[in-house]
């Protein structure tokens, strides 16, 4: 007896011929209710009148609570599918899409709605322009014959791994890595199957270029005049040039391949491991093997004694640095090895330079003040860290009490001459004397250095310039005023604000343009105000990493100690860029010069 209004009660009917078939949920059933399914039919008697119905009933709560599980968990992976980099789809256990990622809609230009639900291989399209198993039916339906038309498949547990070439895909061809892995319910059992899809063409190419860089690096190796060696990162020996061959007697037939420290018996007599296995080693392991011996960088750098290399042994330079592949990861070390025995013959004569160069030293040294003068509202310090015997930097303090009007008011030099050693220490004497000289003539900082530069450029035949800065301190006004001859601009930092400014530059370096004019230029010194001149050796000191120490570092330790003395802050700030440098040698003169303001 059909009821419109009965059947409405239910979740879901469908007539199938004279059957109901109908699925409806009786919250009142047990203890938290029940979804059954049901079909009843009509029963006829031999002249097929209706004489009664059969219904079935079957408890479907476990299936339904499932269904919506899956549902709840295939939501919760379809938002974290959705935002992951690679391009990723998930399929059901009939191979129809249930997740369409972004990234997939990027990579394939097909739309999630338009390939939501879809089976039959559909999604393959896109990659094959045909319809084929991918890796995430594989998973779900392995078949040898379909894993066999991958170049490269690999299994990881239950993950397939794929990486191969699509020329069907792209303009000229996709190289793909692919990643299909079931997916699980919470009860363990599989209900589909998930697979990103990564464009690695870039990669690809750049192994071909790696391989080819390889075989042109051999060939330049092969014909570089210093004997050369080459050790992967398991100490076998790929590379052995001629020059090597020489140096050692070993043809390089004999021992490309060779490992475990063979190739150290021409030079020591014994396998032992050389500079290039020293690149894989930590710092601390290096000295065991070498009585001294330098980084720079991720470069070692020797200069040694073989006691078995040649009829009466060599004194030889060698140099190790890490080779990297395109991803920033070590693959072996390339050592080079240079004959310098004839270099130490020179030893007695340099050692006899050396003398010269230390009395040169002696005498610029006695160029810098031994103390500064006590100027009255100002704390000032200076120091200079020459990076060799003899360098180019210099700074001076000079009382203005000999010249007119000049009470009260003190000189204020600091200055960087280009290059180094005794060319750069003579020009630096020059400079420091044209300009002392200049500064009891003219009581203005433009004209003392705009006469200076004139002389100094007449001088100036070998190319040298100084770069400089020199001003006027009163302490009567509390001012300086200032010429900026190129010169790195000296960093004032102003206490009531907790600001900093910069005294920039106001004309060109000295020894130049002779014809240059130098404007100048004055400001004002609060109490704690702190003015810090400095060469490049401060902000251009270097850390193993090759990174530089730079004005941002030197601000945040000015601004960090501001409180503390002028020599407290020097000595902070030399203390710093050691540190910073861990003690590496040093490659440039590093000076400062600190005033700070202080109460009357």
């Amino acid at each position: 007896m059909p009821d419109e209004d009965l059947e409405k009660k239910y979740d879901e009917i469908i007539r199938d011929g004279d059957s109901l078939v109908a699925k409806i949920c009786i919250p009142t059933f047990g203890i938290e209710g029940a979804y059954f399914w049901a079909k009843a039919s009509p029963l006829y008697n031999s002249q097929g009148e209706i004489i009664g119905a059969i219904e079935s009933i079957r408890n479907i709560t476990e299936k339904v609570n499932a269904e919506i599980e899956i549902k709840k968990t295939i939501s919760r992976l379809e938002q974290i599918i959705n935002f992951l980099p690679d391009a990723t789809f998930v399929i059901d256990l009939e191979g129809k899409v249930i997740t369409w990622n972004k990234a997939m809609e990027e990579m394939t230009g097909v739309l999630s709605f338009q390939i939501h639900g879809k089976g039959d291989f559909e999604y393959a399209i896109p990659f094959y322009r045909e319809r084929r198993p991918l890796l995430a039916n594989l998973i779900l339906w392995p078949d040898d014959e379909e894993e066999k038309r991958y170049a490269s498949i690999i299994r990881d547990g239950d993950a397939l791994i794929a990486d191969f070439f699509l020329p069907t895909f792209g303009k000229d061809g996709t190289y793909i890595w692919a990643k299909a892995t079931p997916i699980y319910d919470k009860e363990g059992e599989i209900f589909g199957a998930i697979e990103s899809i990564r464009d690695v063409s870039k990669r690809k190419l750049a192994e071909k270029e790696s391989e080819n860089a390889r075989k042109r690096l051999a060939e330049i190796i092969n014909f570089l005049p210093d004997a050369t060696v080459v050790i992967d990162t398991n100490d076998i020996v790929k590379e052995w040039n001629v020059a090597m061959e020489l140096l050692s007697g070993i043809p390089a037939t004999e021992i490309l391949g060779k490992g475990q420290y063979e190739y150290a018996i021409p030079f020591y007599g014994e396998k032992r491991p050389i500079l290039a296995n020293l690149v894989f080693k930590p710092a601390h392991e290096l000295e065991r093997e070498y009585s001294q011996i330098t980084r720079e960088g991720d470069t070692l750098v020797v200069d040694t004694y073989l006691p078995k290399c040649g009829m009466n042994g060599k004194f030889v330079w060698a140099k190790a640095t890490p080779l990297y592949d395109p991803y920033g990861n070590i693959t072996g070390a390339i050592e080079t090895i240079r004959d310098i025995t004839d270099r130490r013959k020179m030893e007695e004569l340099l050692a006899r330079s050396k003398a010269e160069l230390e009395i040169a030293a002696d005498i610029q040294r006695s160029f810098l003040p031994d103390s500064i003068p006590v100027i009255q509202g100002f704390d000032i310090t200076a120091k200079s860290i020459m990076a060799k015997e003899v360098g180019g930097d210099f700074f001076d303090v000079i009382p203005m009490e000999l010249t007119p009007l000049g009470k009260g008011m003190f000189g204020i030099l600091i200055a960087d001459v280009s290059g180094k050693g005794v060319p750069a220490a003579l020009f630096m004497a020059l400079s420091r004397v044209v300009v002392r000289v200049n500064a009891t003539w003219f009581l203005e900082p433009e004209k003392v250095i705009t006469t200076a530069n004139a002389i100094i450029s007449q001088d100036s035949k070998a190319g040298m310039f100084v770069t400089l800065f020199y001003g006027i301190l009163s302490d009567q006004n509390r001012t300086l005023t200032y010429v900026n001859a190129g010169h790195n601009p000296p960093l004032i930092y102003r206490s009531k604000s907790n600001s900093f400014e910069e005294l920039q530059i106001t004309g060109m370096a000295m020894g130049v343009i002779e014809e240059e004019k130098y404007k100048q230029v004055s400001i004002q010194i609060d109490e704690d105000d702190i003015i810090v001149l400095y060469t490049d050796g401060v902000t251009e000191s270097v850390n193993p990493s090759n990174e530089m120490f730079g004005e941002v570092r030197l601000k945040s330790l000015i601004h960090k100690h501001a409180s503390l003395s002028s020599h407290e802050i020097l000595t902070k700030i030399i203390d710093e860029v050691q540190n910073f440098s861990e003690f590496q040698p040093q490659f440039d003169d590093i000076t400062l010069l600190i005033i700070k303001g202080q109460n009357n």
